[in-house]
């Protein structure tokens, strides 16, 4: 298997990158003397190089104009370009990449790309979930959220003021998205904010209401307005009170008709309150929210863990959602020592995806333990691969 990728890999990167002439500073990319480029050996890469091969491997897979294509290859019934969820999974990617010393270049076309989605109306302007020119589409609390954690990123990276000022916006729309049904909580969308009853999304979610307290706490802390951190402790206590199980970890979302759990229990909910945690933990010195998140932690890392082959591995499915447990427990390990275990045993499984689960044109499987290839044509399972080998190369600095 490992020459089988070897191979795959190598030609991957010969037809990626024999246009020399869109090499940037820091790329891996070898001319030889016979004009043909080829890689360092694809199986000594170091993280950072990683990171940077697999965004290579979606410019040549992925690409439509200044956007991208949800699957590779496209099937009956996709549309033009992707969502807005997996395009964010790329603004992600750029602030990796740009973090790691790639070129600015990379920041400055994805984030170009996502004001693709951008609907600037008059009150509460925020992005869509398919690009405007395509159509009108819904409004999602949660894709706001995670847009605008990337939009405070890459002002922390490059101090360039107008991704702060987008940010901001987001919240303001973001903060919309809470009321006093069930107490408190974020809707999913906006579409059933006002007065639904009985709809299927009419719903309280955990995801979006993490994600809010989340992306206000790192407001605060840019800013220091007292409404953000109000706003971030106030939906954090919601989700702690409401969607928690017994296990520490929390459950989807909470009916507004009925008031019933839905008791699926996913990785990025676990990940964004331990998040959460922190931020409020580092914020007000309330040993509380430490305390809850490490409790959330080791029974995420109990609970979502499972073995192959004498091997542990987290769940063979929603990659994207396994790499946001991934950070989380990377954040928390500056307060916690055996956070850090957590995320070497991630590192262990991206390590083992890179030679065994991939396919042969280079995409990675949705189940890093080689089992399953499941949804590997989706861009999001891809993209989430850049940030887990940036994510490894700066935990390993």
């Amino acid at each position: 298997m490992k020459k089988m990728i070897a191979k795959c890999m190598l030609i991957f990167f010969c037809s990626t990158l024999l246009k020399c002439s869109e090499a940037k500073d820091n790329e891996i990319i070898l001319p030889t003397d016979d004009g043909v480029v080829v890689p360092d050996d694809p199986n000594n890469l170091s993280y950072k190089e990683k990171a940077k091969a697999v965004y290579d491997l979606i410019q040549q897979q992925y690409k439509a104009g200044d956007l991208y294509r949800e699957n590779s290859p496209s099937g009956a019934g996709d549309n033009k370009y992707c969502y807005l969820w997996p395009y964010v999974g790329m603004l992600t990617a750029a602030n990796v990449l740009y973090d790691l010393g790639y070129d600015k270049s990379i920041l400055t076309k994805e984030f170009g790309g996502v004001e693709a989605f951008y609907d600037n109306r008059p009150v509460l302007p925020s992005y869509q979930a398919y690009p405007i020119a395509e159509t009108a589409s819904d409004h999602y609390y949660d894709d706001a959220a995670i847009v605008a954690m990337e939009f405070i990123d890459a002002y922390r990276l490059t101090n360039e003021q107008a991704y702060l000022d987008r940010a901001i916006k987001l919240v303001d729309f973001i903060m919309s998205g809470e009321d006093n049904r069930l107490g408190g909580g974020l809707y999913w969308l906006e579409a059933v904010s006002k007065d639904c009853t009985n709809e299927a999304n009419c719903i309280k979610a955990a995801n979006t209401t993490a994600y809010a307290s989340f992306v206000a706490s790192e407001l605060y802390k840019e800013t220091n307005m007292i409404g953000y951190l109000d706003f971030a402790k106030r939906t954090y206590q919601w989700n702690y009170n409401n969607l928690r199980d017994t296990d520490n970890l929390y459950w989807n979302d909470k009916s507004i008709a009925t008031g019933q759990v839905n008791p699926v229990k996913w990785t990025y909910n676990a990940a964004m309150m331990i998040m959460s945690g922190v931020n409020l933990y580092e914020i007000t010195n309330d040993s509380s929210y430490l305390d809850q998140a490490i409790a959330t932690a080791r029974s995420a890392y109990s609970k979502f863990t499972r073995v192959v082959n004498d091997k542990i591995f987290y769940p063979a499915n929603d990659s994207w959602f396994n790499v946001e447990l991934m950070t989380s427990f990377i954040e928390l390990s500056e307060h916690d020592q055996k956070s850090k275990d957590y995320v070497e045993t991630f590192i262990d499984n991206i390590d083992y995806a890179w030679e065994n689960a991939r396919t042969s044109d280079g995409r990675f499987y949705e189940d890093w333990s080689g089992q399953n290839e499941g949804r590997s044509k989706w861009l999001l399972q891809q993209a989430a691969l850049i940030e887990a080998y940036g994510r490894a190369a700066k935990f390993k600095e």
